[in-house]
């Protein structure tokens, strides 16, 4: 029965080392049964051998010395046996020695003390074997398995031997920056990288075996909501001996067994510290963006609305006076008056943007939806625009083609909506015409399309002139004048109006602004 153990001492000590070194795949291979062959083979030799003498022929006792010795007279079987113990226990200790080589320091201390284990007792028979009588007349291999059950208690209770292995340790890259650590299913750290040991600060040899609690205590309630859960994503703050905080985004992915059984868990904490602080960072700028669009919009409103009732007062005297209501004027003073009036009048208008925008960007511009008369709507657009026709020399048409007199709408915005329109074409267009064309597409909308004989409008630009405060020419010294809010109130009115704006141009033959406004007509007038 004593050889049930010395038959397969050799082919265990190869799986165990393939195991141990991770070679898993080669134990599920079915040609690894043939291991057992000879094993099997010479237990039956053994049991058989009175009849063929194939392991020994003889067996002799000499009682010569003090205590009696047996000679075993060696047969062709055992020799053979012999040999492929050896190659078996070769080829595992190469597997540990490469081991050895690769990994770190706590597996190569577990590799060594296996090494040791088993090399001890298999070196003392191989010496005595082939006749080398360094021990006496004794066979040395039973005492020197001593030496391989003290190397094994050493690395059992200093090593975790058999509880903690290199299981998947390849693919635990050293030099991953994301600090990685392998628990076993009752939370105690198995394996870590070289990121995971700079982050709990101890020598590997120190963590190794002890529970992840005791080394990262924060992230133990993590942990354990974790345990449901095949996969999940949380974050972790963890701080350092200078109070320094830092986070972290933890992935915990289960380990099974072959068999489905938790075996463990695999932790991955990647630092999200510098992320985080971007992000912060960039909420800040945004609120503080925010915070000053806020307090532009209230500082344009403030001013606009402090500056409309003297520049009115302004331009109320002055005409006045030009009207000869105080008295009478020179030709030269009305003159003057009329530069007054004309400025005035200049600065009201951007007054009255800025206000507007600053409405607009306030969200406090609602829609007043009531009927209205598009002809009144365009004859008082007309007269607002044509002094400043007649001023350039410049032709200003009106057509109205297939439209109703009474239409649903806010009729403030799209009389605004148009005044800028055209206002723009004028202010642009040095000599040829300005085309004011207003037409119905369907029963439910309403184009309003200005056309000028300008300069037109560069390609990289016809976003860029929707933008608040943007011009086509932002040049100090620009020959127009302005501050560029007039398209940019344009397209917020039209949005808030769920219309659309389409825009034509081309450089040296002008430009085509088309509006096209939702809006109910009268039932009466279609």
């Amino acid at each position: 029965m004593e050889y049930f153990g010395v038959v397969s001492l050799s082919t265990l000590w190869l799986l165990l080392a393939l195991r141990y070194t991770g070679r898993e795949k080669w134990l599920a291979s079915a040609k690894l049964r043939l291991l057992f062959i000879v094993p099997i083979l010479t237990l039956l030799a053994i049991w058989t051998n009175e009849a063929h003498g194939l392991m020994w022929h003889q067996v002799v006792i000499d009682p010569s010395d003090p205590f009696p010795i047996l000679y075993w007279m060696r047969g062709v079987w055992f020799w053979v046996f012999t040999v492929y113990t050896y190659l078996l226990l070769l080829l595992g200790t190469i597997l540990l020695i490469e081991t050895v080589v690769r990994s770190h320091d706590l597996y190569r201390g577990q590799a060594v003390v296996l090494l040791i284990g088993a090399l001890v007792p298999w070196i003392g028979n191989a010496l005595y074997l082939f006749g080398f009588d360094l021990f006496g007349r004794l066979v040395p291999t039973p005492v020197l398995f001593t030496f391989t059950g003290v190397a094994m208690a050493w690395g059992l209770f200093r090593f975790q031997l058999l509880d903690i292995v290199p299981v998947a340790r390849e693919a635990v890259l050293e030099s991953m920056s994301d600090a990685v650590i392998v628990l076993d299913e009752q939370n105690r750290i198995v394996d870590l990288n070289a990121a995971a040991q700079s982050l709990i600060d101890s020598p590997t040899s120190e963590v190794v075996g002890k529970p992840f609690s005791q080394l990262l205590p924060i992230g133990l309630d993590s942990i354990q909501r974790w345990e449901e859960r095949s996969e999940t994503r949380n974050e972790m703050i963890l701080e350092d001996e200078d109070h320094k905080q830092y986070t972290f985004d933890p992935r915990v992915s289960l380990l099974h067994d072959r068999r489905g059984k938790l075996a463990g868990r695999l932790l991955v904490l990647r630092d999200i510290t510098e992320r985080k602080q971007i992000e912060e960072a960039l909420r800040l700028a945004r609120d503080q963006a925010l915070e000053s669009s806020r307090m532009k919009s209230r500082l344009l409103a403030n001013v606009s609305h402090e500056l409309r009732t003297p520049l009115g007062a302004i331009l109320g005297y002055s005409e006045f006076l030009r009207d000869g209501t105080y008295g009478s004027v020179s030709e030269e003073q009305v003159d003057i008056l009329e530069k007054i009036i004309e400025s005035t009048s200049y600065l009201s208008r951007l007054v009255s943007q800025l206000l507007e925008q600053a409405k607009i960007e306030a969200g406090q511009t609602t829609l007043n939806m009531l009927p209205f008369s598009l002809q009144e709507l365009v004859e008082r657009v007309e007269s607002k625009s044509s002094i400043e026709a007649r001023a350039k020399g410049l032709s200003l048409l009106f057509r109205l083609e297939d439209v109703p007199n009474i239409v649903i709408g806010d009729e403030r915005k799209i009389e605004q909506i148009l005044l800028n329109l055209v206002s723009n074409a004028l202010k642009f267009t040095g000599e040829g015409e300005v085309q004011v064309r207003i037409y119905r597409c369907d029963e439910h909308q309403l184009a309003l399309q200005v056309t000028d004989t300008g300069p037109g409008i560069p390609d990289d630009m016809r976003e860029e002139i929707f933008k608040p405060f943007r011009r086509v020419d932002d040049s100090v010294t620009r020959e127009h004048g302005g501050i560029g809010l007039g398209l940019a109130i344009v397209e917020q009115l039209v949005m808030l109006m769920e219309g659309r704006i389409e825009l034509e141009t081309a450089l040296g033959t002008g430009s085509t602004f088309t509006v096209f406004l939702p809006i109910d007509y009268e039932k009466e007038t279609l």
